[in-house]
């Protein structure tokens, strides 16, 4: 460690603290957390070469952070896509897409069992902008193909659809949008790169709540969006201007996850169909939801290309004599090792009730056309024993 400089007053030297680069012949195994808004240049050539992009170099937290570039480096790997872009929530990725693909005067159609705050989104915010939404049931083609009009700029779609779990085929989905000059978004949080990469089979841009499966532990709050480079330079424009960046910790969060989210997708994946099968089966049970399931419309698309995994996301409808209402409260309050939390993606196993949280803000009528009942439950299927999962239901299904 170099010298401290002669002469130096206390407040001088507490106003330079942590300046000091220790001497090392070793470097961090994991990198460090970058917590500083600014970067310091030793003169205007420099700043000059870092802004214009003829050099590498960071200039300002809102702009991007050594932590951001780690973890758009290994989403953009993992998705197979020229780039990324981290952002502060998923929410955020998706405003971010649609901002840098749509403009006034556009139309923009949603799959119409997407996630209740996208469909908020579309249907609420955009409007006020002079871009118009329609909603279209996914797994129609013909009603999808029927809904891009002349002005439709843009298809927002899920992999694995929430809470329902509908599966798109993607390639099929991108072959309708490039035929009719429309821009394929998709949201791939559910699916995962784990089973299925949409840029790949033709998705032109793809976003993520990294919060889910890709942090994987419910301690961050973060979101990515991915394509070509193109649309990437002019997305990241859209996030430096609308102070879309997330926290240097939390990007150092998600890439933390992300080292263990194979081992996790793999448990996962392995534990929601034991699952699935047993609530299949289950004379309390009046209907599962789960792509992995033979039962399910989708398998096809789901063996076809996804592996053959259904991912670890399911829903279920629970039934009882006289009031089915009171069954659900019933079966809830019986349960003890899996909580009620209004997400999902982490390492436990969790519940959710789409109509009270992730669907609340839809009118009855729309969460009826979107096949969302009050005694739908939504189940996140974690990393634990699998034996402690199917016990923990059985128990609360004894009603």
């Amino acid at each position: 460690m170099s010298d401290p400089a002669p002469n130096t007053h206390l407040s001088t030297d507490c106003a330079h603290a942590g300046e000091e680069q220790p001497e090392s012949v070793s470097t961090p195994s994991v990198m460090p957390i970058y917590q500083t808004s600014v970067f310091n240049f030793p003169d205007l050539d420099a700043v000059d070469d870092a802004s214009s992009g003829r050099r590498p170099g960071f200039i300002y937290g809102r702009y991007g952070l050594p932590n951001h570039l780690a973890l758009e480096t290994i989403t953009a790997k993992l998705e197979k896509a020229e780039g990324a872009i981290a952002v502060a929530s998923g929410m955020g990725a998706i405003v971010a897409a649609l901002w840098t693909l749509l403009a006034s005067g556009d139309e923009l159609v949603v799959a119409n069992d997407s996630y209740g705050g996208t469909m908020n989104l579309a249907a609420r915010d955009f409007s006020r902008l002079g871009i118009a939404t329609r909603f279209a049931p996914v797994s129609n083609l013909s009603a999808i193909d029927a809904a891009l009009s002349p002005a439709t700029k843009v298809l927002l779609v899920e992999t694995i659809s929430n809470p329902l779990w509908n599966v798109i085929d993607v390639a099929q989905m991108a072959e309708l949008c490039h035929r009719k000059d429309v821009k394929l978004l998709v949201d791939n949080t559910v699916a995962t790169p784990y089973l299925i990469c949409p840029l790949t089979l033709g998705a032109d841009v793809v976003v993520h709540s990294a919060t889910k499966y890709l942090g994987g532990h419910h301690d961050v709050t973060a979101g990515i969006l991915l394509g070509d480079m193109e649309f990437v330079s002019r997305a990241r424009e859209v996030a430096i201007r609308t102070g879309a960046y997330l926290a240097p910790f939390d990007a150092w969060m998600t890439v933390r996850g992300i080292k263990t989210f194979a081992l996790r997708m793999e448990r996962i994946c392995s534990n929601a169909i034991q699952v699935a099968r047993f609530l299949e089966g289950h004379p309390k049970i009046r209907r599962v939801y789960y792509p992995g399931l033979e039962s399910h419309a989708q398998n096809a698309i789901v063996r076809r290309t996804m592996k053959g995994l259904g991912g670890g996301m399911m829903s279920f409808e629970v039934h009882g004599e006289g009031n089915a209402a009171q069954a659900v409260d019933e079966f809830v309050r019986r349960l003890n090792m899996i909580r009620l939390a209004p997400s999902f993606g982490g390492v436990t196993t969790t519940l959710s009730h789409p109509a009270k949280t992730s669907h609340r803000g839809l009118t009855p009528e729309q969460r009826k056309d979107a096949g969302i009942s009050d005694t739908l439950l939504r189940m996140s299927v974690g990393i634990e024993e699998p034996g402690d999962i199917l016990e923990e239901l059985r128990k609360a299904l004894t009603f």
